[in-house]
């Protein structure tokens, strides 16, 4: 049995998740934490003492539930520091008798790493969408295949090394040690968790949409192919509500949790209901017409999928089919908001909550916890890569498991 400790840091809270996995593929959650956080800034690190002060009780509480203290932890990221980009790797097969070695395989991945970045940032991912072998292109495994010539393309993930300096430090304040490769993007994380295997294969686009920033991954024939990270998400329509209306940012969080809608059109009946809330000077009362309200949500959220329709583009010009969509995050609960993105994206959607493993318990079955339980799914990877190598097993998160191991097993 391993000790898996998941850590997502993000704008609004600090998310601890600890996990019992073992090399069958079994993952059981023994503890968890939430602590909200002012640390952050889109994304960015604002306040480092603030950030710790957050980890610290997070952690604390998920170890009070674990009945067990933690010290090493995987770490999700988000970040408009955070940038990707497509690369190709070219290696000859050195072998006598032209057979494809797992050494070639790293190899060519590391050929893959020699994409021009600049000198300010730090690769986190290389993650092998296909290979070839003498011209021969969608091979998936190359290993025990002959020829002279293997090429192979990657996502690459890279991040500002000062970013993640910043990061590491704050984590370490926190008396915690990041697990070797341990730096996640947070919108891999995510979409380990929510997508089944068939979204990842036929060509989805996961969409996280969190308090301070809105993550993006593209899935196409079971990899990730596209990311990007925009610095805008719930928080923005908070701060567009209260500037609106003239209210206190914390009335008009409550307002969008109690009574937001992603847009009028969804109202569905009494549209001129009347919200109330206190004033700047905390001595009156606003009156906010619920319709008004859902009017000014939706020409945010239209600027956000604009965005994403602009995105899905730069994945199609890289090859990637994108068929539906899928919505996670603390914003993706926002009443609506998978009918909007329908209507303007023009393809399904829905929103999803963690489906791997089976048998969360309610509080962690959110798109809060999406992130978190991403993190651990990756980490039991990771741990578990040597003795993952064989038949995949009948349980839904063994398989996810073992997707996530074959790439990581072609890197290292």
């Amino acid at each position: 049995m391993e000790v898996l400790t998941a850590l997502d840091i993000g704008t609004s809270k600090v998310a601890c998740v600890i996990g019992e996995a073992t090399s069958d593929g079994e993952l059981q959650i023994v503890g968890a934490g939430i602590s909200p956080c002012l640390g952050l800034r889109k994304g960015a690190l604002v306040d480092p003492e603030q950030t710790v002060q957050a980890i610290e009780a997070a952690v604390e509480e998920a170890e009070r539930e674990a009945g067990y203290p933690v010290t090493n932890v995987v770490v999700g990221l988000t970040s408009e520091y955070l940038s990707s980009l497509p690369s190709h790797g070219v290696w000859a097969i050195s072998n006598a008798d032209g057979e494809v070695t797992t050494s070639d395989v790293r190899r060519v991945v590391e050929a893959a790493r020699l994409v021009g970045i600049p000198s300010d940032r730090e690769i986190l991912h290389i993650v092998p969408r296909g290979f070839a072998v003498d011209g021969q292109n969608g091979i998936r495994n190359p290993v025990g295949l002959s020829g002279v010539r293997l090429e192979v393309d990657a996502h690459v993930v890279a991040a500002s090394s000062s970013f993640l300096q910043n990061m590491c430090k704050t984590v370490q304040r926190a008396n915690l040690e990041i697990d070797p490769d341990g730096l996640i993007s947070g919108a891999i994380a995510s979409a380990l968790a929510v997508l089944t295997e068939e979204e990842r294969k036929l060509g989805t686009a996961m969409i996280d949409i969190g308090a301070g920033t809105l993550d993006l991954a593209v899935y196409c024939e079971g990899e990730v192919g596209h990311s990007a990270v925009l610095p805008v998400a719930g928080d923005l329509l908070t701060h567009d509500l209260a500037r609106f209306f003239r209210i206190p940012p914390s009335q008009a969080e409550r307002l969008k949790l109690e009574k937001g809608l992603a847009s009028p059109e969804f109202l569905e009946h009494n549209s001129d209901e009347l919200l109330q809330a206190k004033t700047l000077s905390g001595e009156g009362v606003v009156e906010v017409p619920r319709g008004q309200m859902a009017e000014v949500l939706e020409a945010r959220l239209l600027d956000m999928f604009e965005w994403v329709a602009g995105e899905l583009q730069r994945a199609e010009r890289l090859g990637l089919v994108v068929s539906s969509l899928v919505l996670t995050g603390g914003t993706s609960q926002l009443p609506g908001i998978a009918q909007l993105a329908h209507r303007e994206l023009n393809m399904p959607c829905r929103v999803a909550s963690p489906c791997y493993p089976q048998g969360l318990s309610e509080a962690l079955a959110s798109p809060i916890f999406s992130g978190s339980i991403g993190l651990l799914l990756h980490g039991a990877a990771r741990r578990f890569l040597p003795q993952d190598k064989g038949e995949v097993k009948s349980s839904k998160f063994r398989q996810v498991v073992h997707s996530v191991s074959r790439w990581l097993a072609d890197v290292f």
